[in-house]
């Protein structure tokens, strides 16, 4: 299995995974679950007409890989899955009907929880929740882009050196170790996953990294761990 790390998803994450799951659960929803696959469906001119295609299932992953890091994202996210059904579909097609329908029930349900969503996100994004919040890309948490130069090193890593750069990870502050998923997001976006006893975990299977991308995670959470050492003292 390798070695895996878990962090909590962050709390304005866990309310929109639940509204997405309540909706998800409407009779109509499976319509909108998965991409639309214009060759499937005889509509070759989709893409001409949908620029920017979107799917509740498309929304989920995007929600808890760390893409989505805002929820006024996320709603905008949902809503161009029914606006866009609605936008290719006439108004007397059943498709469109099932689109209006979700995209008020959703918005019956967002409503209600708005304000304490964004609040929970606002807190996060200060800083202000000791649990990491996936927010911003890493070279926005790193303070600088990452580079092809920065992944040169990609000596294979011992079980050893695997086993130690796991425990330092979860030694790591809620930001910093934000960093590192959305790091490895970017570099190994199909890695992530969640973890199947606890929803509200994304767990990392440290033997699916790449060389590069671990050497990269060793370095920057060593020099991590000894700025904290060096914070608190000894």
């Amino acid at each position: 299995n390798g070695f895996t790390f878990s962090m909590s998803k962050a709390e304005w994450v866990r309310k929109c995974s639940a509204i997405l799951k309540t909706v998800k659960g409407h009779k109509h929803a499976w319509v909108f679950n998965d991409p639309v696959d214009p060759v499937k469906l005889n509509i070759p001119d989709y893409f001409q007409i949908i620029k920017r295609p979107m799917d509740l299932g498309t929304v989920k992953v995007n929600l808890e890989n760390g893409t989505i890091t805002s929820p006024e994202q996320f709603k905008d996210d949902v809503m161009l899955t029914f606006a866009n059904a609605m936008k290719y579909n006439p108004p007397e097609n059943e498709v469109h009907g099932m689109a209006r329908v979700l995209n008020d029930f959703f918005l019956s349900k967002w409503e209600k929880e708005e304000e304490s969503v964004k609040q929970k996100w606002r807190l996060e994004s200060s800083g202000g929740q000791p649990q990491p919040a996936l927010v911003g890309s890493a070279p926005e948490v790193l303070g600088k882009r990452l580079q092809d130069s920065d992944f040169k090193d990609d000596r294979p890593m011992s079980y050893e050196e695997k086993r130690e750069l796991s425990a330092n990870m979860n030694k790591l502050p809620g930001k910093k170790l934000g960093a590192v998923v959305q790091i490895i997001h970017d570099r190994n976006p199909k890695i992530l996953q969640q973890n199947g006893d606890d929803p509200d975990e994304i767990e990392v299977d440290i033997d699916k990294i790449d060389d590069a991308t671990l050497r990269f995670l060793d370095g920057y959470v060593k020099e991590a761990l000894a700025k904290k050492k060096k914070k608190t003292g000894p």
